[in-house]
């Protein structure tokens, strides 16, 4: 199995199209054929069948896709690092959640690059579960993940929160309200990203309390893609309040969740009773700091 092989592979599965994802590797789509008939060769099975709908990810290639992902991440973290670290004393990995940096992080990681000019801070951004176990298994010291976090694992310090908002048309029926709660959202169908972030489950844990499911009409991968579904009526949307204002368009509007339990929290987390390193240390005390400022504001 070759690394050229898992990324032509991965292109396929995203296009759904082997002529699309040669464009996208810079190769003739017969390379690309070849090199995935001899992956299915090393492996004994069919990774794709031809549909109605085109190209489709057999079982097996659904198997193989997050893991080949993963391969490839961890390829782009060794090469990052020793071709980095030959220039700079340090290293330092940091795991955040998606949108825990521009909600929060970036200016304490403004700050630490430029007092600590000889650590390469390793950022990488990922879904809340995943950040979690990155932080589990020690692949890194610190993680910026979003709560409810497992005091069982983790030494966790909330560092900001924002209250999750209802996205809707400014000429929906809830547009108007000054809040909404979990119960709103009966019958409605919710635009919300992937269940790598926590907010699917805990709006689906507090619609189960309120004594129904979570209709979910899509999960996406981008926020951006929340607003525009609810501009389009195709669902309401989930984002916080945070977000929203920054993102605030004529036609929307963002109503903000009046439960405490359903607030979108930021926190830091690393596993229980780690000693950190002095690099480590010195970026906690920047993002507590940070989120000292921002509770006084």
């Amino acid at each position: 199995m070759e690394i050229r092989q898992l990324k032509y592979f991965i292109e396929i599965c995203k296009y759904k199209n082997f002529s699309r994802a040669a464009e996208e590797c810079h190769i003739s789509a017969q390379g690309v054929s070849m090199a995935v008939a001899r992956l299915e060769a090393e492996l004994s099975c069919k990774l794709f069948k031809r549909s109605s709908k085109g190209i489709e990810p057999t079982p097996q290639a659904e198997y193989l896709l997050p893991r080949a992902k993963k391969i490839l991440s961890l390829m782009g973290e060794c090469e990052t690092y020793f071709s980095l670290n030959v220039q700079k004393e340090k290293f330092l990995p940091v795991v955040f959640s998606v949108g825990t940096i521009e909600e929060f992080a970036g200016p304490p990681i403004a700050e630490f690059m430029e007092k600590y000019s000889d650590v390469h801070l390793d950022i990488r951004e990922c879904g809340d579960t995943i950040c979690d176990e990155a932080v589990e298994n020690r692949e890194v010291e610190l993680g910026l993940t979003v709560g409810p976090v497992d005091n069982k694992k983790f030494d966790a310090h909330r560092l900001f929160s924002t209250k999750h908002a209802l996205i809707v048309r400014a000429d929906h029926p809830l547009a108007e309200r000054h809040a909404v709660s979990a119960q709103d959202l009966r019958d409605l169908p919710v635009a919300v990203v992937n269940e790598t972030t926590r907010t699917c489950s805990v709006f689906k844990s507090a619609c189960r309390r309120a004594g129904f499911e979570l209709t979910v009409s899509t999960y996406v991968d981008n926020i951006l893609l929340v607003y525009y579904l609810a501009e389009v009526r195709f669902a309401v949307g989930i984002s916080t309040l945070a977000l929203a204002r920054r993102l605030s368009r004529p036609t929307l509007r963002a109503v903000p969740f009046d439960d405490p339990a359903l607030d979108w929290n930021i926190c830091l987390i690393k596993a229980k009773n780690e000693h950190l390193s002095r690099e480590a240390q010195l970026f906690e005390k920047l993002l507590h700091r940070h989120g000292e400022r921002q509770g006084e504001n």
